[in-house]
């Protein structure tokens, strides 16, 4: 029996066989992809987005649908893509998954959505009458915000900046009501200085951006002991420098009716006058007589 000769196939077959199983169907699972559109979204607590499935692969068959926990209201499908709108969006966070089937092979694709809150209100909370060297607190409350991650809060005198503080480490889901607390000493110049509050929501570039901002509260310094004893004494002597005018002019117009009464057995010089008109009126003789009294004696 001769021996067989081994053969060794050539390169030019192994690449003719290489082909051919690429151009059986199945052979190019794993050559697709999927995606998803947006990829990330901020969506008001409430509302709705649309979402949109795509596929690279080339087959007219193949399925894609989106799994999720939110409500889809309406889809609409075309070759390669598929597009959910979910509505009435109440989850915090979500992450829906886009999937498509070609060929037997199934590719999954996520999408993150967040629900976000405009702060309900900026709150500052009004200040006392503040003493010169004292310290204070300054608090801003923000209320019923969400998410807090993406929050600014800013505190300002005037058109100066006191405080900022930012949120990236809080770890809550929800809306919360924030409180932001800066201390500050008064100076004399910052007496009728106006304060603000201000809160921004970021949420760019997947979302809008919010600005709110608190009632303004003003400075105000407050008396210190020695200004309130120099103000009392002040007012206490001019008090009594008014009051002693008053006596002053009392006992004048008290003096001058004095003087204007005459004393008792003393007559006026009005009824003096009087008396000695009457008395001469007495005196004088009567017509045709003579002031002679010998002279009137009948003979």
């Amino acid at each position: 029996m001769r021996p067989q000769r081994l053969q060794h196939p050539s390169p030019g077959g192994s690449l003719a066989r290489l082909l051919l199983l690429l151009a059986l169907p199945g052979a190019a699972q794993g050559s697709f992809e999927v995606s998803v559109s947006p990829e990330a979204a901020m969506v008001e607590h409430g509302g709705s987005v649309w979402i949109n499935c795509s596929t690279t692969c080339q087959n007219p068959a193949a399925n894609g649908s989106l799994e999720t926990s939110l409500t889809k209201a309406d889809s609409k499908r075309g070759p390669g893509w598929a597009a959910f709108l979910l509505v009435a969006i109440t989850e915090w966070v979500s992450a829906p998954q886009c999937y498509f089937t070609c060929d037997g092979d199934t590719k999954v694709a996520a999408a993150n959505i967040s629900s976000y809150r405009v702060p309900e209100r900026v709150v500052l909370e009004p200040l006392p009458e503040m003493e010169l060297g004292r310290a204070y607190n300054l608090t801003c409350w923000v209320l019923n915000v969400a998410p807090v991650t993406h929050l600014t809060v800013t505190l300002r005198q005037g058109g100066r900046t006191l405080h900022m503080e930012t949120f990236q480490n809080h770890t809550g889901i929800g809306p919360n009501d924030i409180p932001v607390t800066h201390e500050i000493t008064p100076r004399r110049w910052d007496h009728g200085q106006e304060i603000t509050c201000h809160a921004a929501l970021d949420l760019m570039p997947h979302g809008p951006h919010f600005e709110n901002s608190s009632s303004v509260v003003e400075l105000q310094e407050a008396e210190s002991l020695t200004a309130k004893i120099i103000a009392i004494s002040a007012i206490a002597t001019i008090s009594a420098t008014l009051l002693s005018i008053l006596a002053w002019g009392l006992a004048q117009r008290d003096r001058s009716r004095r003087k204007a009464r005459p004393e008792p057995g003393e007559a006026t010089s009005s009824q003096a006058n009087f008396e000695m008109a009457q008395a001469s009126t007495e005196d004088a003789p009567e017509e045709g007589g003579s002031l002679n009294p010998a002279e009137d004696t009948s003979p």
